[in-house]
């Protein structure tokens, strides 16, 4: 109700300086609603009653230039898998990250062995590609871009080396506003931001949860 009321103020104020007509308030009411809408959304992949750990390959000049990512990501998503997902068993992502670090050749094992090396039903591995602030070649402003490949990895698979499923994820952040520069945010803010929308996306994948019907269009700060 909340959110109704604030987009009707919103509505009435733009439209009474601009002079608009009734109709026009109408169809702009109704296309604000539209572009607020969330839909439910049923997982792409179950994890119901299975234990699961996040595993993240990290592209190489990434885990340079912003060393500590990988653990902040797999926390995140494990964080919210174990929050919102009934009957799963999350592996903590530093017993996870702890094996990576005495196994330096786990990412040349064959899928299901790395599955099988953890104890866990379903491995969700992060291939992550692209991890930036800002744009290609240009410090001055903000544009925050985070990419990866999320492939499904089952221990009791028939295959012994490959993915049940993959999915793309891209999130951006700040979200429908061009050319931020650095006096307008700062380098927190900006990051916060875009791991929130990139552990939220991904971890979408796995539980029913509720997203926006047009992203595009959606403005949260009015559902706040």
């Amino acid at each position: 109700m909340n959110r109704i009321i604030v987009l009707v103020v919103t509505l009435i104020a733009s439209l009474v300086i601009g002079g608009c007509s009734v109709f026009a308030f109408i169809g702009a009411g109704k296309q604000a609603m539209e572009d607020q809408m969330l839909i439910e959304k049923p997982a792409e992949f179950s994890l119901e009653g299975k234990s699961v750990a996040v595993v993240i390959d990290t592209d190489l000049s990434v885990h340079y230039e912003h060393p500590g990512i990988s653990n902040v990501i797999a926390e995140g998503i494990a964080g919210r898998i174990a929050m919102y997902t009934d009957g799963v068993s999350v592996l903590h992502p530093r017993v996870v990250a702890q094996w990576q670090f005495e196994t330096p050749q786990w990412s040349a094992m064959p899928t299901t062995d790395i599955a099988r090396a953890l104890n866990v039903d379903v491995v969700i591995f992060i291939d992550l590609h692209n991890y930036s602030l800002t744009p290609p070649g240009n410090q001055w402003l903000w544009d925050g871009y985070c990419s990866a490949s999320i492939g499904i990895i089952e221990a009791t698979s028939y295959e012994e080396d490959g993915f049940v499923d993959m999915y793309e994820i891209q999130a951006s952040f700040p979200r429908n506003i061009k050319h931020l520069t650095r006096e307008e945010s700062d380098e927190a803010t900006i990051e916060r931001g875009l791991l929130a929308e990139f552990i939220k996306q991904t971890s979408w994948l796995f539980y029913l949860h509720t997203e926006p019907k047009h992203p595009d269009r959606y403005r949260p700060e009015l559902d706040a």
